[in-house]
């Protein structure tokens, strides 16, 4: 299939299957389905309503911002047939960001879903006079604007179809031009470590991405995905398009962000993907509820738990299990397990990939012991999202599987990862095509051919007294506590490790109900002396199982939540180093300032500001002293 073009692909199904359905979107509670025939037909109108309306050519960009809808990928789709390339830009960005990323690629037009975006948009238009048009397909509170920018995305098709009625044909060889290496999509690096660089895709890497997922893990093409990651992400992109297109699989699409888990449960997909904390929210809600289930639920899941953590070891560890064993796993399965994995909308999942991301151990061993096929996978944008997949059978918690087919993996100096192969990126926009692709990360390949990720290499903490150990680590040990929301820790050039953390604002205000503490706000529960020793308990608890150079020293809780309208987390729900340590600077200071006020009662560090600010600084054991 490496042969052809997405368009194409989506032409073939039309052809043969037209019947079939290809998405279903739930609107007032009612799923909707859209079977092949319409999704092509949609897609021809709209495109030839690009050249119609706007006479877009090829190698013209066209932006695409909003939530996971048909609409979106009937965008794509139609900007890819007819050369022109899509755009994807995260639909919570800021507008500075969205300013960014227009900046970066200069799209002709725009297609937005709602007011949202259209109000963002139409804060900074001014500044890009080479946009011709912000075409929305939501209308909801938009009827009173008049902006002579702003058009209704029907009317474009409208016209589209009306071009399509004089010639029937004429679409179809449209997108027979296309050509497999054209590029078929850009999106934009996380900005983690950087600001974002616009990544461009050809349509032979998200096709072979695609295939090769396939050849590891057979994709049924009667298999359900839902489809909730932001499209702009390209891993999204190789399951809702990739995925779709060449195996046929039905894409599904919740009612809103905010109805995902009931929407999950309802589908109850046979895939889906998510990074780590996604499956560690889930794990943190699932233990909150059964805390706060009947007495008898609580009994029956206790005597049943420690199957899970049995049946978890025996499939990491490889070995076999007795007969009684299995007829105990069977037994509990058939009373506790089945039903958890149903009320998680996980009864028909058959792999769950964990992207961007390790997932924790606890977590891990968690979903694979209750009987979810969790697989750690590894991978980045510049390798179309995908470069490795445990396998069946091979699960573990430090791994991130064996290199995806047409892909080699090989280790450079100072351990980092790259790549070659189909997969990786055609190189960043205006820059030069690219083969092969050094990571950024660094690690390194098991005996069995799995390889295993360290971290960043910008990530590398060198103590001054150590070669240094990645962050990541450290963060990912930290996040196994379901009080636990963010940690970032640091320590490069001291000598000992710090970090920051917030708490998981749900998991610790049931705690601090249940122990009749009142609190108004967040901030009121980060400072709470009671809070503050709950944090120390676990922080020490999750250092424990680490050796001694790696444990931190020292920690603060921030007194807000990390917000992706301030820069400090991704779309892809990964922290920005650089920007928390810049809003919180001084709170940094404050971990390896030594001249405050120490309270041998509480173990605490208060330290003071430039702006009189009290941060108090957590010691992990009072036999520290100054550390």
């Amino acid at each position: 299939m490496t042969h052809r073009t997405l368009p194409q692909l989506l032409f073939e199904k039309a052809d043969k299957e037209g019947g079939k359905v290809a998405f279903r979107q739930k609107n007032l509670g009612i799923w909707k389905e859209w079977t092949w025939h319409k999704y092509y037909r949609e897609v021809e109108s709209l495109a030839l309503g690009f050249q119609e309306e706007f006479s877009i050519q090829a190698g013209d960009r066209i932006g695409i911002i909003g939530d996971n809808r048909p609409h979106w990928i009937v965008t794509e789709l139609a900007a890819q047939s007819i050369g022109a390339v899509p755009v994807g830009i995260y639909q919570d960005a800021s507008s500075d960001a969205m300013a960014h990323c227009l900046h970066e690629c200069e799209p002709r037009i725009l297609v937005v879903e709602d007011q949202e975006q259209v109000d963002k948009l139409l804060d900074i238009i001014d500044s890009f006079p080479t946009i011709e048009s912000i075409l929305f397909y939501n209308e909801k509170g938009l009827r009173s604007y008049s902006h002579d920018k702003l058009m209704d995305l029907k009317n474009v098709q409208s016209i589209g179809r009306t071009r399509a009625s004089e010639d029937p044909s004429f679409f179809e060889h449209q997108i027979q031009k296309v050509k497999p290496l054209d590029i078929a999509f850009i999106t934009f690096t996380s900005g983690v470590t950087r600001h974002p660089k616009a990544a461009t895709f050809t349509h032979t890497n998200l096709i072979q991405t695609a295939l090769s997922i396939h050849e590891v893990d057979p994709v049924k093409a009667d298999d359900d995905y839902l489809s909730f990651l932001s499209l702009a992400w390209i891993c999204e992109q190789v399951m809702a398009v990739g995925l779709s297109l060449t195996r046929g699989m039905t894409i599904n699409f919740p009612e809103e962000p905010s109805t995902i888990l009931n929407d999950l449960r309802e589908i109850g997909p046979h895939l889906i993907q998510a990074p780590p904390r996604t499956f560690e929210n889930i794990l943190t809600r699932f233990q909150i509820r059964m805390n706060d289930s009947t007495r008898w639920k609580k009994k029956i899941y206790k005597l049943t738990e420690s199957g899970i953590e049995k049946n978890a070891r025996a499939k990491l560890s490889n070995r076999s299990v007795s007969f009684l064993s299995k007829i105990s796993y069977s037994l509990n399965d058939f009373f506790m397990y089945s039903a958890i994995r149903d009320h998680l909308g996980l009864s028909r999942l058959r792999r769950a990939y964990v992207t961007g991301g390790r997932l924790n151990k606890d977590a891990f061993e968690f979903f694979q012991g209750l009987g979810v096929n969790v697989k750690q996978t590894y991978g980045t944008v510049e390798t179309t999202g995908y470069a490795s997949i445990q396998r069946d059978q091979e699960w573990s918690a430090e791994g991130a599987g064996k290199p995806l087919p047409g892909l080699s993996m090989s280790i450079a100096s100072r351990g980092e990862i790259q790549v070659e192969g189909l997969q990786v990126f055609a190189g960043y926009f205006g820059g030069h095509p690219v083969t092969e692709f050094s990571t950024g990360d660094y690690g390194k390949i098991l005996d069995s051919g799995e390889i295993e990720i360290r971290g960043r290499m910008e990530e590398r903490l060198a103590l001054d007294s150590t070669d240094g150990r990645s962050s990541s680590e450290i963060e990912t040990e930290l996040r196994k506590s379901h009080y636990l929301q963010e940690a970032l820790v640091f320590g490069e050039g001291r000598s000992y490790l710090t970090a920051m953390v917030t708490i998981h604002r749900a998991s610790v205000g049931r705690w601090a109900e249940k122990n009749q503490i009142s609190y108004t706000s967040y901030r009121d529960l980060t400072m709470n002396p009671e809070v503050i020793e709950l944090i120390r308990d676990q922080v020490v608890e999750m250092m424990a199982s680490l050796p001694e150079e790696s444990r931190i020293k020292r920690f603060v809780i921030l007194p807000e939540e990390l917000r992706l309208s301030d820069g400090e987390m991704t779309s892809t729900q990964k922290t920005v180093r650089r920007t928390v340590e810049k809003n919180y600077k001084r709170y940094l200071t404050a971990l390896y300032n030594d001249g405050g006020q120490f309270d041998t009662l509480s173990n605490l560090y208060s330290e003071q500001t430039n702006e009189g600010e009290i941060v108090p600084v957590i010691l992990l054991d009072r036999s520290q002293g100054v550390a």
